[in-house]
């Protein structure tokens, strides 16, 4: 068992292992030993502080030979399709149907019906019993004289042979692919094994009964199937299968993405993340997935670095949390990574309940990345900020009228509302009850949604539907006059000029315009967004209204069962509420002024 190391000159001791040469170009830069110091000169604790470095070396060689396996498996498939290129379906059947007669053939030779077989040089596996091959030869040989069902023994021997300790029966494929690319023999077994599970993927994707799956259940059982511990083949009653081999992931969340409606935003999303784990583990049939694939893509993606341009985003995964490691940049969120696995969790488990391949989802044991209990990581304005904010003269740009700008910076501060709220807003939107004006958050009507053309407006949350009174500064600005002009004009949106982009979204534009405004006035703090101002509005309004209140009128919800009873509050006491909001530091009269001269 191996100790702590003694540095002779300082007497601290280290983990020191040597990083096996094939694994040392996916193994912490390429060196070829990795030393950790234990920080100590005392033996024992030494050897308490071993195991964990111990852990987490072996965790990195497992990584490293999963990246090397994944890299001789590309290789693999790449020489394989090469050899291959002009080989018909025909031809490829024609190979598994040789494979299968040998099968047959090695087992009958086994027992002494033949007193030769071509099949008897090849390791096929402990052949079954005298009866149970009897059996194996009236089933295979009643299948291949039905048209639909003749590859399916070819393809059932495929399965065997992949399942051996030795690719032996196929040895000669593999020989003649790696001098087709001229690999010098004799060939490394990772190399060795990938070329020969790639050429069985090949041949068992020709042999796949192209048949309606419904029809799979008149099969009998079959009579040969691989052991339990892949390197004998034993006799046992297997259950009528109708499925064939499993989809991959990739195939798998494109059927979920299509299952029922989705949003669109939120397919694209979980396509990239679900992108990244067929990458990491070449797009794994779902019923080879394991746990600790998960975590390794957990660990993965923790390291991938954040908001990536296309050249880094082409490079392997790998090789992207090497740069990032290296260059000491910023990397994916917990948040983020968590919402990867949850891409990973909801395709695994349309895989258990929809399309029934797998029988349990192994993503659901695996753990989130914790993340700060804080709801928002981004800060609120200070008064200084929000004078800087509305001193600054509004940019002239295209796609978002100095109009738009200077309304949802007014706004938001009073209302609390986010960006999309406000960019989707429509005149309808703007109500009065009891002869209080307010802003109606809600979702679009049905009617509405039957007769507009375009995406319909969505809410975030079920609490972020709510009804927000106009604080006196907004009325006395002429909101409500703006309001009465877009009705006028016939307009759709209160901000008509803002584009809706494929996911259905407003502010796209104007997002980006508000975050260069707040840049261009020196609040580049890039916990500084429009988003403060929910913060801001908050911290204004805190300990002037009851909780409840201000949670209604922010959109908030704390769970608690008794908020769920009685939804909403008197439009009075909201408004008596809002009008508790100020910011004393700001000339709100020059802001009142130049609101006017744009209504």
């Amino acid at each position: 068992m191996a100790t702590p190391s003694k540095d002779p000159r300082t007497g601290i001791f280290y983990f020191r292992r040597v990083v096996p040469a094939a694994l040392r170009p996916f193994f912490d830069g390429g060196t070829s030993e990795y030393k950790r110091t234990l920080d100590t000169r005392d033996p024992e604790e030494a050897r308490q502080r071993y195991h964990p470095h111990a852990v987490v070396y072996e965790q990195k060689l497992a990584a490293a030979r999963r990246a090397l396996s994944s890299q001789h498996l590309r290789s693999a498939r790449a020489m394989v399709d090469a050899y291959l290129e002009d080989t018909s379906e025909q031809q490829l059947q024609g190979i598994a149907q040789k494979l299968a007669s040998l099968e047959f053939g090695a087992f009958t030779h086994a027992h002494g019906l033949t007193d030769h077989d071509p099949g008897a040089r090849y390791d096929f596996g402990t052949p079954p019993t005298l009866d149970d091959l009897r059996d194996h030869g009236d089933r295979k040989a009643m299948l291949e004289a039905i048209p639909d069902f003749k590859p399916l023994p070819w393809l059932e021997t495929l399965q065997r042979v992949a399942a051996l300790p030795s690719l032996d029966p196929i040895d000669w494929a593999i020989v003649m692919v790696a001098f087709d690319h001229g690999v010098v023999q004799p060939i490394e077994p990772p190399l060795y094994e990938a070329i020969g599970r790639a050429f069985l993927d090949r041949l068992c994707a020709a042999c796949a009964p192209k048949i309606d799956p419904a029809r799979t259940r008149i099969l009998p059982s079959p009579i040969l199937v691989a052991g339990g511990d892949t390197s004998t083949l034993t006799m046992r009653n297997v259950e009528p299968s109708s499925k064939d081999a499993a989809p991959t992931i990739t195939q798998v969340f494109e059927e979920w993405a299509v299952f029922q409606p989705r949003e669109p935003k939120l397919v694209d999303e979980w396509r990239t993340a679900i992108g990244r784990f067929a990458r990491l583990h070449d797009d794994p049939p779902v019923d080879t997935i394991t746990a600790s694939m998960v975590r390794a893509y957990r660990r993965t993606c923790a390291g991938l670095p954040a908001r990536a341009g296309k050249k880094i985003t082409a490079l392997p995964l790998v090789d992207q949390v090497e740069l990032a490691k290296a260059h000491g940049l910023a990397t994916l969120s917990p948040a983020t990574v968590n919402k990867a696995l949850s891409a990973v969790r909801v395709t695994l488990e349309h895989a258990v309940e929809e399309l029934e391949v797998i029988s349990g989802n192994v993503a659901k044991t695996v753990k989130s990345l914790p993340t700060s209990e804080i709801e928002d990581p981004r800060l609120p304005f200070e008064p200084q900020d929000l004078v800087r904010i509305f001193n600054a003269p509004l940019p002239e740009k295209s796609g978002v009228s100095t109009s738009t700008l200077c309304w949802t910076l007014l706004l938001a501060p009073f209302t609390g509302c986010r960006l999309e709220e406000l960019g989707k807003l429509r005149p309808g939107n703007i109500k009065i009850y009891d002869g209080i004006p307010y802003i109606a958050i809600e979702p679009d009507r049905v009617r509405v949604r039957e007769e507009q053309e375009g995406p319909a407006k969505r809410v975030k949350t079920a609490s972020a539907k709510r009804d927000i009174p106009l604080h006196p500064i907004l009325i006395e600005a002429g909101f409500l006059d703006m309001v009465a002009k877009r009705r006028d004009e016939g307009a759709e949106w209160l901000f008509p000029e803002l584009g809706t982009n494929k996911y259905g979204s407003r502010t796209q534009r104007l997002s980006r315009v508000m975050n260069d405004f707040l840049d261009q006035i020196g609040l580049s703090d890039p916990e500084l967004v429009f988003y403060s101002f929910r913060h801001t509005g908050k911290r204004a309004i805190r300990g002037k209204a009851n909780k409840e209140i201000v949670d209604l009128l922010f959109g908030h919800a704390d769970g608690s069962v008794s908020t769920q009873y009685g939804r909403g509050a008197d439009m009075a006491v909201l408004r008596d509420a809002i009008e508790k909001i100020s910011y004393p530091d700001v000339d709100w009269a020059r802001v009142i002024e130049n609101a006017r001269r744009m209504t």
